[in-house]
C-alpha cells in the first residue's frame, strides 16, 4: 500500500458542504429506545428522522411483505391483465420488450419467468445501447410482428414511445406498457399503461422502478389466472432476487414498497437458487455474506450493466435466465472481464472529462456542464456524467458527438431537476427523456454550443434563485464510547440503506489524532482516531482534500463519519467511514 501526503494545490472539487444537523426530538427518541430496544443513539437518529410512535417506527425496523398494497390500485392494472391472460390462454406469441441497464434485463428475466410460470412462450427483445439507442425502435417492433407476436408488453420502457406503438398497432399487436420513467404530453395508444408516475396515476405506494412494477404486473397476473396463494407467494419471492437488484441499481427512494422489496429481495439474493446469481456472487468474493444494497450498487449492479455498456445486454439476461451451471459460470466470469475493460474506457474519458469542465468552470457558462467529444463511448457517458456533477456539484450532460446526432447522458444534483432543464431547451433537442436525476439526450452536432448557453442561462437562474450549497444531513451528535458493534448491529435494522434513507451520518466534536493522517491508494485519507476510550481507523475514500483539516498539529477537529467494518486478513473490525471534517470550534 502507497502512502503519501496530498498536494496543497488548489481544489477545483465541489464547494464546501454546509453541515445541517436534523432537528432532535429526546422524548420521541426516549420512547423509541424504550419500546424497541435499541441503543439510544439509533433512537435519537430515528427521532430525528421524523418517527415518532412505536408503531411506526416498528414498521420501518421490521417491514412485511404482507403490507406490499394491492398491484390493483394501479391504474390500467385491470386492463392489461384482462389483455394477458387472453393471449396465454389462446396461445398468442407474447414479446417483451426490455431495456439494457440493470432495472431493464432484471424486469425482462422478471417477466419473462412469470410468463413461463402461467404457461406461456415469450419471446424477448432488448435493444443494443449504441446501435439501437434508448427506448423503443419501430424496426425491432416490425422484426417481432415478423416473429409472430400479437400481444407485445414492455417493461421499464414503453411511456414516451408514442409512435413505436402506434406501429405496433398497424401491425396487428397489441402492446401493453409497464413503465416508470416520466410521461411527454401525449401518452402512446396502448391497450394497458401501468406506471406509477403518469400524471393521471392515483398510485400512492412509492416511486417504484421498471422491475417494482413488472413485479407488482406478476403480482396481479397471479391474481388473474387465479394461481393458488401457495403457488403465487413461493413465485413471487422466487423473484425477489432480481426486484431487489433493479431496486437498488436505479437509485429509487428505498422507502415505502421499495424498501420492502429491497430488504427481502436482498435475503433472496444472498441465497438465491439461480445458477447465474450464485456464479456472480462467488466472483464477487460475496457468497456466503449478508448482503447490503452496496454490494449490489458496487459489485453486482456494475457488472450486469457492464453487459449493456460494452456488449449486448443479452449477455445479462441469460446469466439471469440459465439454469445451467457451468454456461453460468462462463457468464459471469465474461460479465467481470467486460466491467473491468468497462473501468478502463471511463478512466480515459473521464481524464478528458475533467478538463472540459475544469475550463468551464473558469468561464461564465458554469451552471451546467456540457462536455462533448466523437471519442467517448456512448455506454460510458452516463457514469462519467455522474462523476463530473459529483465532482464540481453541477449538473452535467456528456456527449458522444457523431457527425449527424449528438447522444448522451445528463446527471444532476439534488434540487435541480435535469429533466425540467432539457425541457426548457427542447426546440434545440432531437430528443430527450428521464427524470428529475437522470435523463438521456439527442442533438444535432451544431447546435451544441448554442444548447450549452440556453441551459447554462435555464440553471444560472436557477441557481440564482434557490439556494445550491452541497448539504450534509447530520443524524445526531455522537459520543465516542457509544461506538461499539452493539450500536453497528442494531444500525443494520435500518438497513438496506440508499436513496431516502441514507446511512445515518454521526457528529464527533472535537477529536484529535492517535496516528499521524496519510494518503493512501490514490486520494483516500487514512485516520487513526481517540474517540472516547477506544483508539479506531477511520478512511475516507476520496476524501484526500481533507488532508489540511486533519492534519493540524496536534489540535482536535470535528468529524462527520459513518459506522462501518472492515474485515482485513482474516480480522474483522469496526470502522468509521470519514464524510467531511472541519476545524473543531473549541
Amino acid at each position: 500500500m502507497t502512502f503519501h501526503r496530498i498536494s496543497r494545490q488548489p481544489s477545483r472539487n465541489a464547494p464546501p458542504s454546509r453541515w445541517t444537523v436534523r432537528e432532535q426530538n429526546a422524548a420521541a427518541a426516549g420512547r423509541i429506545a424504550q419500546d424497541q430496544g435499541v441503543h439510544p443513539a439509533l433512537a435519537r437518529v430515528l427521532a430525528a428522522r421524523g418517527w415518532t410512535s412505536a408503531e411506526e417506527c416498528g414498521d420501518f425496523l421490521s417491514p412485511r411483505l404482507m403490507g406490499l398494497r394491492d398491484p390493483f390500485e394501479l391504474r390500467d392494472m385491470d386492463r392489461a391483465v384482462e389483455r394477458t391472460i387472453k393471449a396465454i390462454r389462446g396461445g398468442e406469441l407474447i414479446g417483451v420488450f426490455g431495456d439494457y441497464d440493470v432495472d431493464g434485463v432484471s424486469s425482462t428475466a422478471l417477466m419473462v419467468q412469470a410468463l413461463r410460470f402461467l404457461g406461456a412462450d415469450p419471446v424477448w427483445f432488448i435493444p443494443h445501447r449504441i446501435d439501437d439507442g434508448y427506448g423503443m425502435q419501430s424496426d425491432r417492433i416490425e422484426e417481432l410482428a415478423k416473429r409472430g407476436v400479437t400481444l407485445l408488453i414492455t417493461v421499464d420502457t414503453g411511456i414516451t414511445a408514442v409512435e413505436e406503438v402506434r406501429c405496433a398497432r398497424k401491425l396487428g399487436m397489441d402492446v401493453v406498457v409497464t413503465d416508470h420513467h416520466l410521461a411527454d404530453r401525449e401518452l402512446p395508444d396502448a391497450v394497458a399503461i401501468v406506471n406509477p408516475n403518469r400524471p393521471d396515476a392515483v398510485y400512492d405506494g412509492g416511486r417504484l422502478c421498471g422491475v417494482g412494477v413488472a413485479f407488482k404486473f406478476a403480482h396481479a397476473l397471479l391474481k388473474g389466472a387465479d394461481a393458488s396463494a401457495s403457488e403465487a407467494k413461493a413465485f413471487l419471492k422466487s423473484v425477489l432476487d432480481l426486484v431487489a437488484m433493479g431496486t437498488i441499481a436505479d437509485v429509487v427512494p428505498l422507502k415505502g414498497e421499495n424498501r420492502v422489496l429491497a430488504r427481502f429481495g436482498l435475503e433472496c439474493l444472498a441465497s438465491s437458487p439461480r445458477p447465474g446469481i450464485r456464479a456472480l456472487l462467488k466472483l464477487c468474493k460475496l457468497e456466503g455474506r449478508r448482503l447490503t444494497a452496496e454490494n449490489v450498487g458496487f459489485a453486482i449492479g456494475p457488472r450486469i450493466n457492464a453487459a449493456g455498456r460494452t456488449d449486448h445486454a443479452e449477455t445479462a439476461l441469460e446469466l439471469l435466465l440459465t439454469n445451467d451451471e457451468r454456461r453460468a459460470t462462463e457468464i459471469a466470469a465474461r460479465l467481470d472481464a467486460l466491467n473491468t475493460a468497462r473501468r478502463s474506457t471511463e478512466a480515459g474519458i473521464s481524464k478528458l472529462c475533467m478538463k472540459q469542465a475544469e475550463s468551464q468552470m473558469e468561464s461564465g457558462e458554469n451552471s451546467l456542464l456540457v462536455v462533448d467529444d466523437p471519442t467517448f463511448h456512448l455506454g460510458i457517458v452516463g457514469i462519467v456524467a455522474a462523476r463530473l456533477a459529483e465532482r464540481f456539484y453541477r449538473p452535467a450532460i456528456v456527449l458522444r458527438s457523431d457527425p449527424d446526432l449528438a447522444r448522451g447522458s445528463a446527471r444532476s444534483i439534488p434540487r435541480f431537476d435535469v429533466h425540467e432543464a432539457l425541457g426548457a431547451c427542447e426546440s434545440m433537442l432531437e430528443g430527450f427523456g428521464g427524470h428529475a436525476a437522470a435523463a438521456g439526450v439527442r442533438i444535432v452536432p451544431a447546435r451544441i454550443a448554442e444548447f450549452r448557453t440556453a441551459i447554462n442561462e435555464f440553471a444560472g437562474e436557477v441557481f440564482r434563485t434557490r439556494d445550491m450549497t452541497p448539504e450534509v444531513d447530520i443524524d445526531t451528535e455522537i459520543d465516542g464510547d457509544e461506538i461499539s458493534w452493539e450500536l453497528f448491529g442494531d444500525l443494520a435494522r435500518m438497513e438496506p440503506f440508499g436513496e431516502a434513507n441514507p446511512a445515518p451520518v454521526f457528529l464527533l466534536r472535537n477529536v484529535r489524532n492517535a496516528g499521524e493522517p496519510r494518503i493512501v491508494g490514490t486520494n483516500h485519507l487514512k485516520l487513526w482516531l481517540q474517540t472516547g476510550r477506544q483508539r479506531r481507523s477511520a478512511i475516507g475514500f476520496n476524501k484526500g482534500h481533507l488532508m489540511d483539516v486533519c492534519d493540524c498539529n496536534g489540535s482536535s477537529y470535528d468529524l462527520l463519519c459513518q459506522l462501518s467494518e472492515n474485515t482485513f486478513r482474516g480480522e474483522t473490525r469496526l470502522e468509521l467511514t470519514i464524510v467531511d471534517a472541519r476545524a473543531g470550534e473549541g
